[in-house]
């Protein structure tokens, strides 16, 4: 009998996928009533063709302009059937410097104090699992990539899409997840616990 894997993704996508564009996008709330976050990937196949592409909106937990877009990579990974191989692009630097410290190479304790642990912990279990053989490389500065323009302007109709709803995250697939009133905790748990003893210090003096 097969065992059953949580899955961030209900998409699965065919075996000729050779490259996935991926994209994140932000909104603050000094630009929308509250923060944002949404993220979308086209998966192409070796001829250059579209096979799929998808987008949505991301619980407003933690939101930053990085989480948007390392959810784009795990959602996308995860539509992936197993022993994929292929290449991941991004337009992203950031993400490419926490890819080679936090997933191409061994586990190293230091990103349990990262913001967005989670996400990298799933993605991590998500490449062991599938056995996949992903190379992350940047679109050029300016390149003007229409593919990448695509997937960028995908991302940014999701924040207005009404017919959307955020993706859930309890089915993240790191193995120790901590929560706090339901809701996993994605940052530097040390700080998380120091800044809830300060609040509940300042409520003691109201």
């Amino acid at each position: 009998m097969n065992e059953q894997v949580p899955r961030i993704s209900d998409i699965q996508l065919p075996s000729s996928v050779s490259t996935l564009y991926i994209d994140g996008s932000f909104l603050p709330p000094s630009s929308h009533p509250v923060s944002s976050m949404a993220y979308a990937w086209t998966a192409i196949d070796p001829d250059g063709f579209i096979l799929e592409s998808h987008y949505n909106i991301i619980s407003s937990i933690f939101p930053s302009a990085l989480r948007s877009e390392v959810f784009a990579l795990l959602h996308g990974l995860d539509s992936l059937p197993r022993y994929s191989k292929l290449t991941v692009t991004t337009d992203c630097a950031q993400l490419l410097s926490f890819w080679s410290l936090y997933v191409d190479a061994p586990f190293i304790p230091k990103m349990l104090k990262e913001s967005n642990h989670l996400l990298w912990s799933s993605i991590r279990t998500i490449m062991l699992q599938k056995k996949l053989d992903v190379s992350l490389i940047k679109v050029p500065a300016h390149a003007d990539d229409p593919l990448n323009n695509h997937v960028d302007a995908l991302a940014k109709a999701a924040h207005t899409d009404s017919h959307l709803s955020s993706c859930p995250l309890s089915e993240l697939m790191a193995p120790c997840i901590l929560q706090f009133k339901s809701l996993p905790v994605d940052m530097n748990i040390r700080k998380f616990i120091r800044d809830i003893f300060d609040a509940k210090s300042l409520l003691t003096l109201a």
